[in-house]
């Protein structure tokens, strides 16, 4: 089936299975909104992206030091850039059971002559809408899933790309146990950890289309910064970083604290495998290392302008010293007034910047929803 062009057509699709609710009996209350939930995503988001592990780190370069990767000279082989956001709502309930509505887009920008140019893609769509909920916890919610499949919406196979817009999910798809369906917060947690995973495969089938993107073979010097971990990396092409603006979880332990702590701007710290990725497959393994972008900030932590950076696994020190200088020559212009500037580049900030209208639209319309479910005549 077509997918819906907009965030309105998405939503009278959803409207369109409430109706279909009303008239089998199936009651829908009102959901909470984002704000606070969307919070908590982020907290587990930064979590993830510097998870520390009992193990500790690999180091690859002996006993953890400063090291000065030497002066930028103002230039940068960091030619593209991929980013994605997410804007995720609790629309309404079935009883206990959440109904979880998330828009994420992303999208890689092409810098060339200073100028900045959107790389398109046919598939995957640069923006996706989906409702969550869980398949199998109550025949109310199964009922439902199928309305909104008759008003359009597609399932999403593990074994193909991301082909339409408008998906329904099944929140529990990857959860290990099956979860109680009475259990309102848990329920809700896997709902919005589904968000980001969409998030996620999004922009890894974004970055697979960069590997294989004819422009990219041509280019034998370009690479590409992906805001984040490097979460799928093909053999084939290893020319792409990671850039982890957020240090929640430092990997160093005890008194090799204190040279990431003491690091100074424009310095950088030995190389290292975090110890939470020494047990996988060498494949999965990155090379990481801390970068001091810019001096501490007055009112910030000693972590403020620590940024972690990944890289393929065989990444060697001077090519660590490389990146290095070209992430500092990143640092003009400004990510302003972005509050995470200090361990951003603007090319990222940029995409974060023109993705952001993409999901404010949805926004919108979400919110138009649970009024609509929160009147009398829509509280099914």
């Amino acid at each position: 089936m077509l997918a819906g062009r907009t965030a309105k057509d998405f939503v009278a699709r959803i409207s369109g299975a409430l109706d279909g609710a009303e008239r089998a009996g199936i009651r829908i209350t009102a959901g909470t909104g984002t704000c606070d939930l969307e919070m908590q995503q982020l907290g587990i988001r930064a979590a993830e992206d510097d998870t520390a592990s009992e193990g500790g780190p690999d180091h690859l370069e002996g006993t953890p030091r400063a090291v000065d990767p030497g002066a930028p000279d103002g230039t940068s082989r960091l030619c593209y850039f991929l980013d994605g956001v997410q804007s995720t709502h609790e629309v309404g309930r079935i009883g206990p059971v959440p109904i979880v509505a998330t828009t994420v887009a992303a999208a890689i920008i092409n810098r060339c002559d200073r100028r900045f140019s959107r790389m398109p893609f046919e598939i995957p769509p640069s923006v996706v809408r989906a409702i969550i909920l869980p398949l199998g916890a109550d025949e109310r919610v199964d009922a439902f899933h199928d309305l909104l499949l008759r008003e359009g919406l597609d399932k999403l196979y593990e074994e193909l790309p991301i082909s339409s817009a408008d998906l329904v999910l099944d929140s529990t798809e990857y959860a290990t146990s099956r979860p109680d369906p009475s259990d309102y917060v848990s329920m809700r947690a896997i709902a919005f950890g589904r968000a980001r995973s969409l998030r996620e495969r999004l922009e890894s089938e974004m970055l697979r289309q960069w590997e294989g993107d004819d422009r990219v073979l041509e280019d034998e010097e370009g690479w590409i910064a992906v805001d984040g971990q490097l979460r799928d990396v093909r053999e084939a092409n290893r020319r792409v970083v990671g850039l982890i603006k957020s240090v929640a979880r430092p990997e160093f332990r005890g008194e090799e604290v204190g040279v990431l702590l003491d690091l100074e701007a424009g310095k950088r710290t030995t190389s290292f495998t975090p110890g939470w990725q020494t047990s996988l497959a060498p494949v999965e393994q990155r090379t990481s290392w801390y970068l001091r972008m810019w001096p501490q900030q007055r009112g910030a932590d000693a972590l403020g302008s620590l940024m972690r950076i990944e890289a393929p696994r065989d990444t060697g020190s001077e090519m660590v010293d490389e990146i290095s200088r070209w992430l500092l020559a990143e640092r003009a212009p400004l990510a302003k007034p972005d509050p995470r500037w200090p361990a951003m580049i603007y090319p990222i900030h940029y995409v974060e910047k023109i993705l952001k209208p993409l999901v404010q639209g949805s926004e919108r319309a979400y919110t138009r929803l649970e009024r609509q479910l929160a009147s009398n005549g829509r509280n099914y």
